[in-house]
């Protein structure tokens, strides 16, 4: 029986800079992804559309999401919960510019995000201490020293976003706790409460908070995105039995509540509990979902918040979007995908069989 199936209500130093190819632009478009070799040497690589390296910067740790400032060439690249950097970088030249680290008795949880005016940066953050998941604000003119922070409402808090208003944060708040001496370990699976919330960026004060059905509290809300009418895409993962078959992708829109959405058994079953990005096309009609444990990338319409269809690839993660209103994904084999919609087929752009890229990927 399908479950949920109504409406859901010390310091690190950069080590090295390599210079790959040739001189590219402001101008250019460009890919970023964290990755590891088959050494296990963590590092960000920046490609040209065609997937050729351009830079690459070695990182002391894994890395997971890189956040774009969309007023300047700065990238900041957060590392993996339960994270001690981040990186601040020139995408133009691949140059370090900064390391920043979180605040005493903080650790970082893998997201952030530049204000609509690139500003500020928000990172998602756990008190170790208590467990309670904040967001701070970093002033990008005060070398991002920590301006101002406020509770994300909740535990886990994992991707932001900036909500088309300008004035909004959306917060995936995955509900599960964890603590640095327990490395990755999940320890209220039991007691869990994920929650999608929306938080003023001027007073820090909670706008709306949703949550999902009781028998439905083992679901990780921990992916999102959001389009330019307000809507947010999100991918769960399931904490619970690998028996049950649960809605692993929902929408939301501010004022409703969250509306699962299924795929057919059969696909929802391939999914394996576990969904790893999300990402609306450049339309914003259109988004995908991966799942790298089910080896698949499933494709939604936004508008009418249904299944469309489904492309397998293996071990696929990173998704973004692409030149021609589709998709680009990456995958742990090396493997650059574009995902042209008119099909849908994927066609491989290029692979690098010595690296693993990590499970997100950003379109500048």
């Amino acid at each position: 029986m399908r479950l949920g199936s109504s409406v859901l209500g010390s310091s690190l130093s950069f080590t090295s800079l390599n210079v790959l190819a040739t001189t590219y632009t402001e101008q250019s478009s460009l890919y970023v992804s964290a990755a590891t070799d088959q050494h296990s040497n963590y590092f960000l690589a920046i490609l040209d559309l065609e997937g050729e390296q351009l830079a690459k910067l070695d990182l002391p740790a894994r890395a997971h999401q890189i956040a774009v400032n969309p007023k300047t060439s700065t990238l900041a690249v957060a590392a993996r919960r339960p994270g001690s950097y981040l990186m601040i970088v020139d995408s133009i030249n691949g140059k370090l510019n900064q390391e920043i680290h979180p605040k005493t008795g903080h650790h970082f949880y893998g997201h952030c995000a530049y204000s609509s005016d690139g500003r500020f940066l928000f990172t998602s953050e756990n008190h170790i201490e208590s467990g309670e998941g904040w967001i701070f604000v970093r002033d990008t003119q005060e070398n991002y020293n920590v301006t101002r922070s406020f509770p994300s409402y909740g535990i886990g808090p994992h991707e932001i976003k900036i909500h088309p208003d300008k004035e909004t944060l959306i917060v995936a708040n995955g509900g599960i706790l964890t603590h640095p001496d327990s490395g990755r370990a999940k320890l209220n699976l039991d007691t869990m409460s994920p929650s999608l919330v929306y938080i003023s960026i001027e007073t820090g004060e909670l706008l709306e908070q949703r949550k999902l059905p009781e028998n439905l509290h083992k679901l990780s809300i921990r992916h999102i995105d959001i389009n330019s009418n307000g809507i947010t895409a999100i991918a769960m993962q399931y904490q619970g039995d690998k028996t049950d078959d649960v809605p692993l992708i929902a929408l939301h829109q501010r004022g409703k509540t969250i509306k699962a959405l299924w795929a057919p058994e059969y696909i929802n079953r391939k999914l394996e509990n576990y969904c790893g990005s999300v990402c609306f096309n450049t339309s914003g009609s259109i988004f995908a979902v991966s799942a790298p444990r089910g080896n698949t990338i499933t494709l939604w319409d936004a508008q009418n918040a249904e299944f469309i269809s489904n492309l397998d690839c293996s071990d696929v993660c990173g998704i973004s979007k692409s030149m021609n209103n589709g998709f680009t994904v990456s995958n742990g084999l090396g493997k650059l995908y574009q995902l042209d919609l008119k099909q849908p087929l994927l066609k491989l752009i290029c692979q690098d069989k010595t690296i693993s890229w990590d499970n997100h990927l950003t379109l500048i």
